[in-house]
Parts: structure tokens; sequence; C-alpha cells
């Protein structure tokens, strides 16, 4: 019976994520915001996150579970775009490190505003009886997130 369970479980979790994800997937952007697919918008993210280290191209793959190919026709749109550029290493012309740009944070700074103004509207429509139980399911996804 625990298995059935956690299965149920397993498979709501997966509903709600996948609600989610398409919440954000389909939020409009501002006009004036540059558009990029959901993969460029994730290695953004992660070269953000890393940004005070030297991230490889090797590195950044396996963050992304994706092939060095894949990742190669990422950076180049991104690089494209202005939003990332490449660092070859000094001492070995062959490593090349990834490094999101200025115009890369003030696009994530952009994009994550938009989100929080979107969700803002969905806070403000909903009574304050749900605005509780929101805050108390977030607080306990936290938490167990911390934990794994």
């Amino acid at each position: 019976m625990e298995e059935k369970n956690n299965r149920k479980l397993a498979v709501d979790f997966c509903n709600i994520f996948m609600e989610m994800k398409h919440t954000f997937h389909n939020h409009v952007f501002p006009a004036s915001t540059m558009r990029i697919h959901s993969h460029a918008f994730h290695t953004l993210c992660i070269l953000s996150h890393f940004q005070q280290q030297h991230i490889t191209m090797s590195q950044l793959a396996d963050k992304l579970d994706i092939t060095k190919q894949q990742l190669s026709k990422i950076i180049n749109d991104l690089e494209q775009k202005q939003l990332v550029e490449r660092i070859h290493d000094t001492q070995n012309r062959r490593r090349v490190y990834i490094q999101i740009t200025k115009e890369g944070k003030v696009l994530l700074e952009q994009f994550g505003e938009s989100i929080i103004q979107h969700i803002l509207k969905t806070i403000n429509s909903i009574t304050e009886e749900d605005k509780k139980r929101l805050a108390e399911a977030i607080s306990t996804l936290h938490e167990i997130f911390l934990q794994i």
C-alpha cells in the first residue's frame, strides 16, 4: 500500500510541477525583452549562479545534462545576443570558460521581475485563507527540499 501512496504522491507532485512550468513558460515577457528559449534561459541561470567561478563548457554541459554539441549551439546563440562570452584560458587555449555578460544579468533580472509581477497578480486574486495555505505549503516544500 505504501508504494501505491508514494506513486500517487510522485504523480501529484509531477502534475503540480508541470502546471508551474507551464505558467512560467507561457508567461508573456515585456515587449522590450529579448526572447530566448528555455534551455538558453536555464543556461543563463546557471552561469549567473556560478558567476564568481570559472565554468568550462564541459562543466556547464554536465550541469545542464546536455551534450557539449547541444551546449555549443546554445552558447553560440547567447553569444550572438551578447548575453554570454567565451573566455579562453591563457595557459590552455583548448579550455574555454563561459561567463554571463552584464546584458545577460539584466535580462535575467527583467525576467525575474516580470515573473514576480505575474505571480503577484495571481496572489492578489486569492483569498487571505488561500494565501496562508500557499505560504505554509511553500514553507513545507522548502524545508523538505533542503533535506534532500
